[in-house]
């Protein structure tokens, strides 16, 4: 019998414990202040890195990388260091998502379906969006690629991004925009994170939660130019490109269903599962 998120304890640090206290938290804010008269919900930004360590960030004393912006997120809120996560992305992922051990989700690896969330899982997107909350993530999802798993059948509005572990252009990449691959310019931790900000600034009306998934963190790749704006960005000449650049320009679109002409959510899913 699956637990609620009322019930979860966070007292003792577990393996699954960051994702049952973020979703508790969350869950417990919105739900309760819901309740009082006049009371606006709270908009939630949830910001995730792939695969970054506690000791990358210079307020847990990095002396090599500074993050100052992150810092004063520690610094003027609630920094947690008694907990602890997967050492893999997508059991993290769905701990994350649904406030539950992995291993009750059906989360057992990174790939091979290991890493598809159990469809009879609700997702803290489901629950915001109960609560009349515009739901958006953007970035890595690696959770489940086709429908029913993909992002926009777990709760979400809007999604731009990848679905997969990996994703092998860093720069100029095609991403996924809600069905469809779109070719993109730029880096893309500052893409996705641009799309973040755009669909926070178009659900100001309305709570929303939007969730920011960066990919880079989980492997070293090619780093961008610090010089100028963000969208003009180039990767360095001394950095090699990804091996997988040459698979993909060698072909019309990165996914099958992208090279149909897909005019219907119902198209496009029946297209991914063709595709399987």
């Amino acid at each position: 019998m699956k637990k609620p998120f009322s019930s979860i304890s966070v007292a003792t640090p577990t393996l699954a414990a960051i994702g049952q206290a973020a979703a508790y938290a969350l869950a417990s804010l919105l739900f309760c202040q819901l309740k009082a008269a006049d009371f606006r919900p709270p908009n939630v930004v949830l910001i995730q890195a792939d695969d970054a360590g506690w000791g990358d960030y210079s307020f847990n004393g990095n002396k090599m990388i500074h993050t100052p912006n992150i810092d004063s997120i520690a610094k003027n809120g609630v920094a947690m260091d008694r907990f602890y996560v997967c050492p893999v992305c997508s059991p993290t992922r769905a701990e994350l998502l649904t406030g539950r051990y992995h291993l009750r989700c059906g989360v057992t690896g990174v790939s091979l379906g290991q890493e598809r969330l159990n469809l009879d899982e609700k997702t803290i997107a489901n629950h915001f969006k109960t609560a009349g909350y515009t739901t958006g993530a953007f970035g890595k999802w690696h959770n489940g690629s086709q429908w029913p798993y993909h992002p926009m059948a777990r709760g979400f509005d809007a999604y731009v991004g990848h679905t997969s572990g990996h994703w092998g252009e860093y720069f100029d990449p095609p991403l996924e925009h809600e069905g469809r691959m779109q070719q993109e310019k730029g880096y893309i931790a500052d893409i996705c994170t641009d799309y973040a900000l755009n669909f926070i600034e178009r659900s100001r009306e309305k709570p929303f939660s939007a969730t920011s998934r960066s990919q880079p963190p989980i492997r070293r790749g090619p780093l961008p130019k610090r010089t100028g704006s963000a969208s003009k960005r180039e990767a360095s000449p001394n950095t090699p490109q990804s091996p997988l650049r040459k698979i993909q320009t060698k072909r019309a679109a990165p996914w099958p269903w992208s090279r149909t002409k897909t005019r219907t959510w119902e198209e496009f899913w029946q297209n991914s599962k063709n595709s399987t």
